[in-house]
């Protein structure tokens, strides 16, 4: 009973897989090309916006001339209309698609955690082929990783968080100021810890695996020659896998990198010898990248700074009451 039950378990799963998958290769072909096309409209924007700074100095000089020539201002100035025309209608798209390719990331980190628990499920119910389901299960959650979005930096300073200092309030007024100041910090502080733990928890998943199954990542680099053919499968797969998708994968989470060194710096205020040096986590194209490694430190470290602020801004609104 319990062997017809796994196996028709195994059949299910394969063929809920195989229903999927046209579905899913679509969605992923689809958010390579919406990426793709930010990535462009990013370039032309900020190429538009040289431009119009460009003009901007062209027309100061000219007004600063002794005999400025009026028509030349003129035409300068209407070029500049039209350019920020252009730059609103550019950056009004470019929103459009950032939005559009957040619901697709959320799209596809949803079906590669069905994956994920499916073959987690699987994997509980029978220890044949162990270490086959715990490669598909790396290939997935690899997979995952990658169409995570990139984490935003805090809209407040946290220097001046530390130098908040409720005692020395003019009056009530200024003191209950100061005190929804510090809640609506810890409430954001609170939702981006939330974000950074998640991701650092699939992040250590993911190495476990890697340890579990004895198929470690030969230079494993989050960047644009990131394969998916090096994720734990057999050749066969691989070339099937490459296929599918169109070759290599393009995806990339530089910008995800970036934006939590980013916010690692906004919050290392303190000894700058503290903790790790966040500019060896910076992208750089052409050299050794970031390994998944060194990507579970650099959330650590963000985990930890931001628990630390958590812990200030916690004990600050304490002190107000």
């Amino acid at each position: 009973m319990t062997k017809y039950f796994l196996l028709s378990l195994i059949c299910f799963i394969i063929l809920n897989f195989k229903v999927s998958s046209q579905s899913l290769t679509e969605i992923e072909k689809r958010y390579d090309n919406l990426k793709s096309k930010i990535a462009n409209d990013n370039q032309v924007l900020d190429s538009l916006k040289n431009i119009l700074e460009s003009r901007g100095k062209q027309i100061e000089s000219e007004k600063q001339k002794q005999n400025p020539d009026d028509d030349k201002i003129i035409k300068l100035m209407s070029g500049s209309v039209s350019l920020s025309n252009m730059i609103d209608d550019h950056r009004e798209k470019l929103d459009a698609n950032t939005k559009n390719l957040r619901q697709l990331s959320g799209v596809l980190k949803n079906k590669y955690s069905a994956k994920i628990d499916s073959l987690t499920f699987l994997n509980r119910s029978s220890k044949e082929n162990s270490e086959k389901l715990e490669s598909e299960i790396l290939f997935f959650t690899e997979k995952r990783l990658l169409v995570s979005p990139q984490i935003e930096m805090l809209s407040f300073n946290p220097k001046k968080i530390l130098e908040i200092d409720l005692s020395k309030a003019k009056n009530s007024d200024e003191r209950a100021s100061l005190n929804e100041y510090l809640t609506r910090a810890l409430t954001e502080v609170n939702s981006v810890l939330s974000d950074v733990t998640k991701q650092a928890k699939e992040t250590n998943d993911a190495l476990t695996l890697q340890k579990k199954t004895s198929k470690f990542l030969a230079e494993t680099e989050f960047d644009r020659d990131f394969r998916l053919g090096n994720i734990s499968r057999s050749s066969t797969e691989r070339n099937d896998v490459n296929a599918a998708l169109g070759g290599e994968d393009k995806r990339s989470i530089a910008d995800q990198i970036n934006s939590y060194v980013l916010l690692l710096d906004q919050l290392n205020i303190f000894d700058k010898s503290e903790g790790i040096n966040s500019q060896r986590f910076i992208y750089k194209p052409g050299e050794t990248n970031l390994s998944l490694k060194d990507y579970s430190e650099l959330l650590k470290e963000v985990k930890q700074k931001l628990s630390d602020y958590k812990l200030v801004l916690a004990n600050k609104i304490e002190q107000s009451k």
